[in-house]
Parts: structure tokens; C-alpha cells; sequence
């Protein structure tokens, strides 16, 4: 485990200065159902396997020994566990956790993670190359961010120069995080949030006559497991569709799906038909996915589970 684990390290080390990424992910670093974040001196485990379950002492002993971190938390808040049959309990397993959101550095961007009661460990580190491109295609743009979480793509627009960024998500912890990232960045004056579920928000825009230059939506997984796959790749078909009536005419739409039953093509095929029954015309100018920390490994295509396509309207 020590060694895998200094092997990750060193991978993580050569593609990011700063030490904030995922730094264990899964099989792909030969660590089963492993996955780990690290937050400066701080590292938040989620061990979604029983191998990693018992393995997990080892596993504290080796980053203790590799970083000398101020704390290690357990998070046992994921669907994995539950299939597998473990408890949902979280703990700490060393040091203390941070009484306040840890300020973590993208792209230009300050992100709060909190990594007490936040969602999975945090904060969402899959979505960077994503959020970089996205900056750079921001200037003087109006951008509207659904389902956005602690401010994720919204903040990187406002980095890229938007004038404009409006960030919505159900959750009122996470706008709260995405407004401290927003000041703590430095862009307050042009950034807001709204309060809403992703597509009432979407309608309740839509009525009010809102259009944006850029419309992201990035939501929870529609299809968590094969059995969901049909209800899921509708949702993302309708969401589709909702999402590009809100573009402005040579406007750019932003389709994000984290779910692994739902192949690129699969999602893409259901996004491209929501976009035309919206009735617009598009062409995709880029395919995104999870960032290097988050390695695949070769015959577990499944962990690639990240797709995020941009449409030019």
C-alpha cells in the first residue's frame, strides 16, 4: 500500500504545483474501490471496497508516513458502500478536521471545500480541464451554471473575464461555499445564486425571458446503474433540451453527465437529440473528461465515468 500509494504521489506531484487533486483513484492506482483527496494537509478517504475497508489502517499508516498530514477522514457517504454492504459511518482516523471550509486554488479560482459536511470528500476535482476550457472561452460572457455546486464552472468563467455568472444549485450549503469562493477570489460584484432544483430553476428563467451566452449544467448522475440507464438518458435529453432554450443565439452549452451506466456515446446521442428538439442547430467543438489525477484503468473503461461536451448554437 506504501508504495502504491508514493507511486500516486509522485504522478500527482509532476502534473499539479499545488497540493489539492485526487491522489488515489480506484483501480486505475491499483488501490481497489480506494478513493482518496488531498486538501493541502489534509486528506479525506473513501474506502468503497472491502478491500479498502480493511485495508484501511494500512492505508492511514501510508499517507501518515508519505505527507505528515494535519488530519485523515473517513467519508462513508457513497452509493458504492451501501452495494457492497458497509456502514455509512464517517470518522476520523487521525490529527483533526478543519472547523472551516479549506480554500482550495484552480485555475486561477478559489474553491471552499468543506470537508466536514460537504458532499463525497469535498469538493469535485474531475471537472478542472473542463473548468479551464470553459474559462477560456468566458470573456465578456453572461453564464449560467446549474446544478453547480460550490460555484464549480461559474467561478472559472468569472476567472476566463464573464460579466456575469449566475450559480444554481438545491443545496444552500453549497451556494453559501460557492459565495465565500466567489470573494475569496474576488469577483462578488459579478457573480449570484439562486436557490432551486436544476430544472425548476431552468423554467422559472425560461418564463422569465432570461438568455445567457453560456449555460452549463452539470447535474447528479441520471443513471447510477444500468438499471436506471433508460429514465436516465431521457433526463438528460429533456435537460438538454431545457438548457438550450435559455442560449442566446452563437451561444455555447455546456452537458456534463457523471453517470458510469451511460457510455460518451450513449450520452451524447441523448444530448444531441434534446439540443434539436429545442429546435436549434449545433456542432460540438469539445469533448471533456476527468482530469490526469483521475487515471482509468485500461480494462475498466467504466471508470472513465466523466463526459462533458460543448455545443456551439
Amino acid at each position: 500500500v506504501l508504495k502504491r500509494i508514493g507511486t500516486a504521489k509522485l504522478l500527482r506531484e509532476s502534473f499539479f504545483k499545488d497540493p489539492y487533486y485526487r491522489l488515489i483513484n480506484s483501480e486505475a492506482d491499483r488501490m481497489p474501490g480506494t478513493i482518496i483527496d488531498r486538501f493541502g494537509d489534509f486528506f479525506v478517504i473513501q474506502p468503497n471496497s472491502v478491500w479498502s475497508e480493511n485495508n484501511l489502517e494500512n492505508i492511514t499508516e501510508a499517507l501518515k508516513q508519505l505527507f505528515n498530514p494535519k488530519g485523515i477522514i473517513k467519508n462513508s457517504n457513497s452509493r458504492a458502500r451501501m452495494l457492497e454492504g458497509l456502514d455509512d459511518c464517517s470518522l476520523l482516523l487521525h490529527g483533526f478536521i478543519p472547523k472551516t471550509p479549506i480554500k482550495v486554488p484552480m485555475n486561477g479560482a478559489v474553491y471552499m471545500a468543506d470537508l466536514n459536511h460537504g458532499q463525497k470528500t469535498g469538493l469535485f476535482y474531475d471537472q478542472r480541464l473542463n473548468h479551464a476550457f470553459l474559462s477560456g472561452i468566458s470573456k465578456n460572457k453572461t453564464v449560467l451554471d446549474v446544478f453547480s455546486h460550490v460555484g464549480g464552472f461559474a467561478l472559472a468563467a468569472l476567472v476566463g473575464g464573464a460579466v456575469e455568472a449566475i450559480a444554481v444549485d438545491a443545496s444552500e450549503a453549497a451556494l453559501k461555499l460557492a459565495e465565500q469562493g466567489a470573494e475569496a477570489s474576488g469577483f462578488s460584484s459579478a457573480f449570484s445564486v439562486l436557490k432551486d432544483d436544476g430544472f425548476r430553476a431552468l423554467t422559472r428563467l425560461k418564463n422569465e425571458g432570461k438568455k445567457f451566452d453560456i449555460v452549463i449544467c452539470d447535474p447528479p448522475a441520471f443513471a447510477p446503474s444500468k438499471q436506471a440507464l433508460g429514465s436516465g438518458l431521457r433526463a438528460y435529453e429533456k435537460l438538454a433540451k431545457m438548457s438550450v432554450e435559455l442560449v442566446d443565439e452563437g451561444g455555447v452549452l455546456v452537458l456534463c453527465s457523471c453517470s458510469h451506466a451511460a457510455s460518451l456515446s450513449k450520452f451524447r446521442e441523448a444530448c444531441i437529440k434534446g439540443v434539436s428538439h429545442g429546435g436549434r442547430r449545433s456542432s460540438i467543438i469539445f469533448t471533456g473528461f476527468a482530469g490526469p489525477d483521475h487515471p482509468v484503468h485500461p480494462m475498466l473503461s467504466e471508470n472513465g465515468y466523466l463526459k462533458s461536451l460543448f455545443f456551439s448554437l
